[in-house]
């Protein structure tokens, strides 16, 4: 059994055990109320008061134990009051029964203690075998200590109580054998489904975290919760948002000359630091295109100062290769382009479903980076108003940009 089983079980146990505590105390309770109604009657003669006693001690034993399994001390009484509870009541019932004469086995309290212990803590068979059997050794040393011996136990199948001929004793045995050997299996083969129960839930719980993982490392939180929610087609409209793309300059060049398994390394490293820079700075990472990185500001929460998340990001990324250059020996530099305005973002796909940005937005983005400098952040008009009295630029009057004409584009000096 694994450890998280058995602290499952150990749960379980506890929780079962303060059904069952109840459940006896009112019914102990119950038949002591019943038997001296009958009493008063006439019907059965009045108990004594060593058997009052006992069955009050009981009570208390029961209570006790309800209230303690429901307090924090519980963790380490679960298992001795799984075995003391039903061992003391059957003990009492036989005590109760031997001191007014009756040395017959009380079998009654025995098969309700038992089936009741089977049916509502089905786990442990071999700690209900203990109780079973210390059941019947207390039965043994009970009227052992009352002056029976052996013989006059078993001399009890041709014994009359109240004018009638109980159950020979050897049956009652047989009886009651049965009983415990029904409750061990079902116990045993019950404990054994839900074994494979909790492994099995265990395994889709751990699949599920490993979806999940996955999930989010395509998806924004807020998406991939709405996408398991909803069946309808994700787009949403975004006001304000800053978009930031980067391009390794030389990357491809170190690619041709190093093996694969470099490449992939180091290009893993870069990136690695770029997720955690844009977690730092709240910026959602869209996607990696080849040596490429793309990051927004400002969804899928709004921001207020998303152009400076992405200005700050931009930033901490020129010292982090800086600081890859230097440990690897290298002479990368980085391209980076950031634009500000509406987007439209949302998620295509079937199969290898993605979360992408549409908009002018994103297409001056990818200007800026791609018409830049290489180790300078350029940024847009529309950035430059966000920023302008919080950091210093230089202005690149009218550059020809691919699709856009002229352009006033501002690097961040």
């Amino acid at each position: 059994m694994n450890a998280e089983y058995l602290r499952w079980r150990s749960q379980f146990i506890r929780k079962r055990l303060q059904i069952v505590t109840a459940i006896a105390s009112i019914c102990i309770l119950s038949f002591m109320t019943w038997i001296e109604l009958l009493g008063n009657k006439g019907d059965i003669p009045l108990k004594s008061n060593t058997t009052i006693v006992l069955d009050l001690a009981i009570e208390v034993l029961l209570i006790g134990s309800f209230f303690l399994l429901r307090s924090r001390f519980a963790t380490p009484f679960i298992y001795p009051l799984f075995l003391l509870v039903p061992i003391s009541i059957t003990f009492t019932m036989q005590l109760n029964a031997s001191s007014v004469g009756i040395s017959a086995p009380f079998f009654v309290p025995w098969v309700l203690v038992f089936v009741a212990h089977a049916t509502l803590i089905p786990v442990c068979w071999h700690l209900h075998l203990v109780v079973q059997l210390s059941t019947l050794g207390n039965y043994f040393l009970i009227n052992t200590l009352m002056g029976y011996s052996l013989s006059d136990i078993f001399a009890v199948d041709r014994q009359l109580i109240t004018g009638k001929l109980i159950m020979p004793v050897s049956i009652i045995f047989l009886f009651v054998n049965w009983i415990c050997i029904m409750g061990n299996v079902s116990v045993y083969l019950y404990e054994r489904l839900q074994q494979s129960e909790f492994v099995a839930r265990k395994e889709l719980e751990e699949q599920k975290e490993c979806s999940e993982r996955l999930l989010l490392n395509v998806l924004p939180q807020s998406i991939a919760d709405r996408l398991k929610l909803e069946s309808d087609l994700i787009a949403d409209n975004f006001q304000e948002v800053s978009v930031l793309f980067a391009d390794i300059v030389g990357f491809t060049l170190l690619a041709a000359k190093i093996p694969p398994e470099e490449v992939v390394g180091f290009l893993n490293q870069i990136f690695s630091r770029f997720d955690v820079i844009a977690e730092r700075y709240g910026l959602e990472k869209i996607k990696t295109i080849g040596d490429a990185y793309m990051a927004v500001a400002g969804l899928p929460f709004a921001h207020v100062d998303h152009a400076q998340a992405a200005i700050e990001m931009a930033l901490a990324m020129q010292n982090d290769l800086a600081l890859f250059n230097q440990e690897y020996h290298q002479n990368l530099k980085i391209r980076i382009g950031i634009s500000s305005g509406p987007v439209v973002a949302g998620v295509i796909g079937i199969k290898k479903f993605t979360y992408d940005l549409w908009g002018d937005t994103v297409n001056t983005a990818s200007r800026m980076e791609s018409h830049g400098i290489a180790g300078c952040i350029q940024v847009s008009e529309s950035t430059y108003q966000y920023l302008c009295d919080r950091y210093l630029f230089e202005v690149r009057d009218r550059v020809a940009i691919k699709g856009k004409g002229e352009m006033t584009t501002y690097i961040l000096k």
